[in-house]
Protein backbone atom coordinates (compact mmCIF):
# COMPACT_ATOMS: atom_id res chain seq x y z
CA UNK A 1 0.00 0.00 0.00
CA UNK A 2 1.18 3.39 -0.66
CA UNK A 3 0.64 6.81 1.09
CA UNK A 4 2.02 10.61 0.60
CA UNK A 5 3.81 12.07 3.55
CA UNK A 6 1.32 14.88 3.34
CA UNK A 7 -1.05 12.01 3.52
CA UNK A 8 0.72 10.55 7.06
CA UNK A 9 0.91 14.18 8.63
CA UNK A 10 -2.73 14.26 8.49
CA UNK A 11 -3.15 10.91 9.34
CA UNK A 12 -1.27 11.55 12.50
CA UNK A 13 -1.31 15.01 13.21
CA UNK A 14 2.00 15.71 13.29
CA UNK A 15 4.18 18.61 11.49
CA UNK A 16 6.03 17.79 8.25
CA UNK A 17 9.53 18.95 7.20
CA UNK A 18 9.71 17.40 3.63
CA UNK A 19 7.94 17.30 0.25
CA UNK A 20 4.20 15.93 1.02
CA UNK A 21 3.93 14.59 -2.14
CA UNK A 22 6.62 12.18 -1.77
CA UNK A 23 5.44 8.63 -1.61
CA UNK A 24 6.56 5.36 0.99
CA UNK A 25 5.34 2.00 0.49
CA UNK A 26 6.78 0.49 4.02
CA UNK A 27 7.53 0.82 7.57
CA UNK A 28 11.04 -0.37 8.95
CA UNK A 29 13.81 0.44 11.78
CA UNK A 30 16.29 2.51 11.95
CA UNK A 31 19.17 0.63 10.61
CA UNK A 32 16.76 -1.59 8.13
CA UNK A 33 14.84 1.00 6.59
CA UNK A 34 14.98 1.54 2.73
CA UNK A 35 14.12 4.92 0.47
CA UNK A 36 10.73 4.37 0.22
CA UNK A 37 10.14 3.61 4.20
CA UNK A 38 9.14 5.60 7.26
CA UNK A 39 10.91 4.61 10.54
CA UNK A 40 10.68 6.48 13.87
CA UNK A 41 13.25 7.15 16.75
CA UNK A 42 11.95 8.61 20.24
CA UNK A 43 15.21 9.51 21.88
CA UNK A 44 18.17 11.55 21.07
CA UNK A 45 20.88 9.08 22.19
CA UNK A 46 19.76 7.23 18.33
CA UNK A 47 21.17 11.26 16.82
CA UNK A 48 24.18 9.20 14.78
CA UNK A 49 21.88 6.48 13.71
CA UNK A 50 18.70 8.80 12.57
CA UNK A 51 21.46 10.79 10.40
CA UNK A 52 23.07 7.72 8.66
CA UNK A 53 19.41 5.88 8.08
CA UNK A 54 18.37 5.27 4.58
CA UNK A 55 14.58 6.20 5.41
CA UNK A 56 12.18 8.75 2.98
CA UNK A 57 11.24 9.83 6.56
CA UNK A 58 11.25 9.93 10.46
CA UNK A 59 9.24 10.33 12.79
CA UNK A 60 10.63 11.99 15.87
CA UNK A 61 9.19 14.24 19.25
CA UNK A 62 8.05 17.17 18.82
CA UNK A 63 11.61 18.61 20.68
CA UNK A 64 13.28 16.29 18.32
CA UNK A 65 16.92 18.65 17.45
CA UNK A 66 16.29 20.72 13.91
CA UNK A 67 18.78 18.78 11.53
CA UNK A 68 19.77 15.98 13.14
CA UNK A 69 18.40 13.50 10.41
CA UNK A 70 19.13 13.01 6.77
CA UNK A 71 15.13 12.17 5.64
CA UNK A 72 11.90 13.89 5.95
CA UNK A 73 11.36 14.86 9.58
CA UNK A 74 7.86 14.22 10.63
CA UNK A 75 7.05 15.88 14.53
CA UNK A 76 4.69 14.37 16.03
CA UNK A 77 3.83 14.18 20.24
CA UNK A 78 3.72 10.44 20.42
CA UNK A 79 6.56 8.81 17.94
CA UNK A 80 5.52 5.47 19.32
CA UNK A 81 1.47 5.79 18.99
CA UNK A 82 2.14 7.85 15.64
CA UNK A 83 3.72 4.83 14.56
CA UNK A 84 1.35 2.39 14.88
CA UNK A 85 -0.97 4.16 13.02
CA UNK A 86 1.04 4.67 10.07
CA UNK A 87 2.05 1.23 10.12
CA UNK A 88 -1.54 0.02 9.98
CA UNK A 89 -2.15 2.18 7.09
CA UNK A 90 0.43 0.63 5.11
CA UNK A 91 0.88 -2.52 6.08
CA UNK A 92 -1.76 -4.74 5.30
CA UNK A 93 -3.38 -6.53 7.81
CA UNK A 94 -2.80 -10.16 9.04
CA UNK A 95 -4.72 -12.87 7.35
CA UNK A 96 -7.77 -13.84 9.57
CA UNK A 97 -10.03 -16.86 9.23
CA UNK A 98 -13.78 -16.71 8.03
CA UNK A 99 -16.79 -18.06 9.94
CA UNK A 100 -17.59 -21.80 9.91
CA UNK A 101 -17.01 -24.78 11.35
CA UNK A 102 -13.40 -26.51 9.81
CA UNK A 103 -14.73 -30.52 8.49
CA UNK A 104 -11.55 -32.07 11.27
CA UNK A 105 -13.15 -29.87 14.61
CA UNK A 106 -15.22 -31.28 16.57
CA UNK A 107 -18.12 -29.40 17.98
CA UNK A 108 -20.04 -30.88 20.94
CA UNK A 109 -23.96 -31.24 20.32
CA UNK A 110 -24.60 -29.30 23.66
CA UNK A 111 -22.18 -26.48 22.39
CA UNK A 112 -23.76 -23.31 21.92
CA UNK A 113 -21.79 -20.71 18.86
CA UNK A 114 -22.63 -17.48 18.64
CA UNK A 115 -22.94 -15.71 15.11
CA UNK A 116 -19.81 -15.53 12.84
CA UNK A 117 -17.80 -17.96 14.90
CA UNK A 118 -14.63 -19.72 13.54
CA UNK A 119 -13.46 -23.19 14.47
CA UNK A 120 -10.61 -23.95 12.79
CA UNK A 121 -9.27 -27.23 11.53
CA UNK A 122 -8.77 -30.35 14.84
CA UNK A 123 -10.24 -27.81 17.06
CA UNK A 124 -12.64 -29.47 20.39
CA UNK A 125 -15.46 -27.77 22.10
CA UNK A 126 -16.46 -29.39 24.90
CA UNK A 127 -20.13 -29.96 26.18
CA UNK A 128 -21.95 -27.09 27.03
CA UNK A 129 -19.42 -25.00 26.01
CA UNK A 130 -20.61 -21.27 25.05
CA UNK A 131 -18.83 -19.24 22.20
CA UNK A 132 -20.07 -15.55 21.76
CA UNK A 133 -20.25 -14.00 18.76
CA UNK A 134 -17.66 -13.52 16.03
CA UNK A 135 -15.33 -15.23 18.37
CA UNK A 136 -12.39 -17.57 16.64
CA UNK A 137 -10.94 -20.78 18.05
CA UNK A 138 -8.36 -21.46 15.59
CA UNK A 139 -6.63 -24.54 14.57
CA UNK A 140 -5.87 -27.11 17.14
CA UNK A 141 -7.44 -25.04 20.08
CA UNK A 142 -9.11 -27.05 22.74
CA UNK A 143 -12.14 -25.09 24.67
CA UNK A 144 -13.34 -27.76 27.02
CA UNK A 145 -16.56 -28.54 28.65
CA UNK A 146 -18.78 -25.75 30.11
CA UNK A 147 -16.20 -23.08 29.05
CA UNK A 148 -17.89 -19.87 28.87
CA UNK A 149 -15.82 -17.46 25.92
CA UNK A 150 -17.41 -14.09 25.18
CA UNK A 151 -17.97 -11.93 21.57
CA UNK A 152 -15.05 -11.36 19.60
CA UNK A 153 -12.11 -13.38 21.70
CA UNK A 154 -9.24 -14.75 19.28
CA UNK A 155 -8.40 -18.18 20.69
CA UNK A 156 -5.34 -18.75 18.95
CA UNK A 157 -3.56 -22.46 17.92
CA UNK A 158 -2.70 -24.98 20.56
CA UNK A 159 -4.61 -22.69 23.11
CA UNK A 160 -5.85 -25.05 26.06
CA UNK A 161 -8.78 -23.17 27.51
CA UNK A 162 -10.27 -26.09 30.64
CA UNK A 163 -12.99 -26.52 32.03
CA UNK A 164 -15.80 -24.16 33.69
CA UNK A 165 -13.27 -21.39 32.86
CA UNK A 166 -14.91 -17.78 31.70
CA UNK A 167 -13.66 -15.64 29.50
CA UNK A 168 -14.92 -11.46 29.01
CA UNK A 169 -15.33 -10.29 25.73
CA UNK A 170 -12.04 -8.80 23.45
CA UNK A 171 -9.92 -11.19 25.22
CA UNK A 172 -6.78 -12.60 23.28
CA UNK A 173 -4.94 -15.78 23.94
CA UNK A 174 -1.76 -16.30 22.26
CA UNK A 175 -0.51 -19.92 20.79
CA UNK A 176 0.11 -22.18 23.57
CA UNK A 177 -1.47 -20.86 26.84
CA UNK A 178 -3.08 -22.89 29.05
CA UNK A 179 -5.52 -21.56 31.24
CA UNK A 180 -7.79 -23.39 34.15
CA UNK A 181 -4.91 -26.23 34.81
CA UNK A 182 -4.87 -27.37 38.29
CA UNK A 183 -2.79 -25.09 40.98
CA UNK A 184 0.11 -26.89 42.11
CA UNK A 185 -1.31 -28.33 45.77
CA UNK A 186 -0.18 -30.82 47.14
CA UNK A 187 -0.12 -32.50 51.36
CA UNK A 188 2.89 -34.87 52.37
CA UNK A 189 1.75 -37.96 52.42
CA UNK A 190 3.35 -41.53 53.81
CA UNK A 191 3.14 -42.47 49.99
CA UNK A 192 4.43 -39.63 48.64
CA UNK A 193 3.01 -36.07 48.15
CA UNK A 194 -1.09 -35.98 48.28
CA UNK A 195 -2.84 -33.88 45.83
CA UNK A 196 -4.97 -31.35 46.95
CA UNK A 197 -8.34 -31.06 44.74
CA UNK A 198 -8.28 -27.55 42.96
CA UNK A 199 -12.17 -27.33 42.23
CA UNK A 200 -12.14 -23.46 41.89
CA UNK A 201 -12.01 -21.85 37.94
CA UNK A 202 -10.29 -18.85 36.03
CA UNK A 203 -11.89 -15.49 34.97
CA UNK A 204 -10.45 -13.59 32.36
CA UNK A 205 -11.68 -9.98 31.95
CA UNK A 206 -13.01 -7.84 28.77
CA UNK A 207 -10.08 -6.76 26.24
CA UNK A 208 -7.28 -8.54 28.22
CA UNK A 209 -4.39 -10.32 26.50
CA UNK A 210 -2.10 -13.33 27.19
CA UNK A 211 0.98 -14.07 25.36
CA UNK A 212 2.24 -16.89 24.06
CA UNK A 213 2.60 -19.83 26.18
CA UNK A 214 1.71 -18.51 29.17
CA UNK A 215 -0.25 -20.60 32.32
CA UNK A 216 -2.82 -19.76 34.35
CA UNK A 217 -4.12 -22.56 37.12
CA UNK A 218 -7.44 -22.60 38.29
CA UNK A 219 -8.47 -21.75 42.12
CA UNK A 220 -8.11 -24.55 44.83
CA UNK A 221 -11.65 -22.62 45.72
CA UNK A 222 -13.33 -20.25 43.66
CA UNK A 223 -11.75 -17.81 40.98
CA UNK A 224 -8.31 -16.94 39.71
CA UNK A 225 -9.02 -13.90 38.32
CA UNK A 226 -7.54 -11.94 35.45
CA UNK A 227 -9.17 -8.47 35.50
CA UNK A 228 -10.36 -5.97 32.37
CA UNK A 229 -7.33 -5.05 30.48
CA UNK A 230 -4.53 -6.52 32.02
CA UNK A 231 -1.85 -7.72 29.27
CA UNK A 232 0.63 -10.18 30.15
CA UNK A 233 3.45 -11.39 28.04
CA UNK A 234 5.21 -14.63 26.66
CA UNK A 235 5.92 -17.64 29.78
CA UNK A 236 3.92 -16.24 32.43
CA UNK A 237 3.11 -18.41 35.32
CA UNK A 238 -0.19 -17.38 37.07
CA UNK A 239 -0.20 -19.49 40.57
CA UNK A 240 -4.15 -20.28 41.94
CA UNK A 241 -6.11 -17.90 43.53
CA UNK A 242 -4.17 -14.81 42.19
CA UNK A 243 -6.12 -11.33 41.37
CA UNK A 244 -4.15 -9.18 38.80
CA UNK A 245 -6.39 -5.79 38.71
CA UNK A 246 -6.98 -3.60 35.61
CA UNK A 247 -5.18 -2.85 33.09
CA UNK A 248 -1.77 -4.14 35.31
CA UNK A 249 0.86 -5.21 32.50
CA UNK A 250 2.92 -8.40 33.19
CA UNK A 251 6.25 -8.58 31.35
CA UNK A 252 7.70 -12.14 30.31
CA UNK A 253 8.75 -15.06 32.58
CA UNK A 254 7.47 -13.24 35.48
CA UNK A 255 5.77 -16.03 38.38
CA UNK A 256 3.52 -15.08 40.94
CA UNK A 257 2.82 -17.37 43.31
CA UNK A 258 -0.37 -18.41 44.90
CA UNK A 259 -3.43 -16.05 46.57
CA UNK A 260 -1.52 -12.71 45.58
CA UNK A 261 -3.55 -9.72 45.23
CA UNK A 262 -1.99 -7.29 42.64
CA UNK A 263 -3.17 -4.18 42.09
CA UNK A 264 -5.03 -1.71 39.17
CA UNK A 265 -2.34 -0.35 36.75
CA UNK A 266 0.66 -2.21 38.36
CA UNK A 267 3.62 -3.13 36.00
CA UNK A 268 5.47 -6.06 36.62
CA UNK A 269 8.79 -6.14 34.44
CA UNK A 270 10.74 -9.33 33.07
CA UNK A 271 11.63 -12.62 35.02
CA UNK A 272 10.34 -10.47 38.85
CA UNK A 273 8.84 -13.36 41.12
CA UNK A 274 6.37 -12.62 43.63
CA UNK A 275 5.64 -14.48 46.69
CA UNK A 276 2.65 -16.20 47.89
CA UNK A 277 -0.45 -14.53 49.55
CA UNK A 278 0.55 -11.10 49.35
CA UNK A 279 -0.74 -7.54 48.07
CA UNK A 280 1.16 -5.85 45.47
CA UNK A 281 -1.02 -2.01 45.30
CA UNK A 282 -2.55 -0.60 42.77
CA UNK A 283 0.02 1.57 40.63
CA UNK A 284 3.52 -0.41 41.94
CA UNK A 285 5.99 -0.70 39.99
CA UNK A 286 8.27 -3.87 39.93
CA UNK A 287 11.55 -4.22 38.61
CA UNK A 288 13.23 -6.76 36.49
CA UNK A 289 14.32 -10.25 38.09
CA UNK A 290 13.12 -8.62 41.37
CA UNK A 291 12.11 -10.92 43.97
CA UNK A 292 9.07 -9.80 46.28
CA UNK A 293 8.90 -11.09 49.15
CA UNK A 294 6.28 -8.88 51.34
CA UNK A 295 2.93 -6.61 50.79
CA UNK A 296 4.09 -3.61 48.05
CA UNK A 297 2.26 -0.46 48.99
CA UNK A 298 0.31 1.50 46.24
CA UNK A 299 2.66 3.39 43.78
CA UNK A 300 5.98 1.87 45.05
CA UNK A 301 8.62 0.99 42.67
CA UNK A 302 11.02 -2.29 44.02
CA UNK A 303 13.45 -3.36 43.09
CA UNK A 304 16.26 -6.60 43.91
CA UNK A 305 16.33 -9.42 46.06
CA UNK A 306 14.56 -9.37 48.26
CA UNK A 307 12.81 -6.38 46.91
CA UNK A 308 13.01 -3.30 48.63
CA UNK A 309 12.06 0.15 47.31
CA UNK A 310 14.10 1.00 43.96
CA UNK A 311 16.38 4.28 45.89
CA UNK A 312 17.16 1.89 48.97
CA UNK A 313 18.28 -1.09 46.06
CA UNK A 314 20.24 1.64 44.42
CA UNK A 315 21.97 2.93 47.33
CA UNK A 316 22.51 -0.72 48.39
CA UNK A 317 24.46 -1.30 44.80
CA UNK A 318 26.25 1.78 44.95
CA UNK A 319 27.72 0.45 48.72
CA UNK A 320 28.56 -2.72 46.86
CA UNK A 321 30.64 -1.64 44.39
CA UNK A 322 32.48 0.78 46.51
CA UNK A 323 33.37 -2.51 48.77
CA UNK A 324 36.32 -3.34 46.52
CA UNK A 325 37.82 0.30 47.10
CA UNK A 326 37.09 -0.33 51.25
CA UNK A 327 38.83 -3.88 51.18
CA UNK A 328 41.73 -2.25 49.50
CA UNK A 329 42.30 0.30 51.61
CA UNK A 330 41.79 -2.42 54.29
CA UNK A 331 44.26 -4.55 53.37
CA UNK A 332 47.10 -1.58 52.95
CA UNK A 333 46.02 -0.87 56.38
CA UNK A 334 46.70 -3.85 57.87
CA UNK A 335 49.76 -4.38 55.92
CA UNK A 336 51.21 -0.70 57.85
CA UNK A 337 50.06 -2.26 61.11
CA UNK A 338 52.68 -5.49 60.26
CA UNK A 339 55.03 -3.37 59.82
CA UNK A 340 54.62 -1.62 62.65
CA UNK A 341 54.41 -4.22 64.98
CA UNK A 342 57.37 -6.10 63.29
CA UNK A 343 59.39 -3.05 63.63
CA UNK A 344 58.51 -2.44 67.55
CA UNK A 345 59.17 -6.09 67.96
CA UNK A 346 62.94 -5.83 66.77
Amino acid sequence: MTKTLGQLAELVGGRLDGDPARQVRGVASLAEAGPDDVAFVVVTRYRDAAAASKAACLVVPDDWPAGAASAATLYVADPNRAMSRIAEALCPPLPQPEPGVHPTAWVAETARLGRAVHVGACAVVGEGVRLGDRTRVRAGAVVADEAAIGDDCDIHSGVVIRERVRLGDRVIVHAGSVVGSDGFGYLPGEAGPEKIPQLGTVEIGDDAELGACVTVDRARFGVTRIGPKVKIDNLVQIAHNVEIGEATVVVAQVAVAGSTRIGRGCQIAGQAAIDGHLVIGDGARIAAKAGVTKDVPPGTDVSGYPAVPHREHLRHEAALRQMTDVLERLKRAEARLARLRSEDET
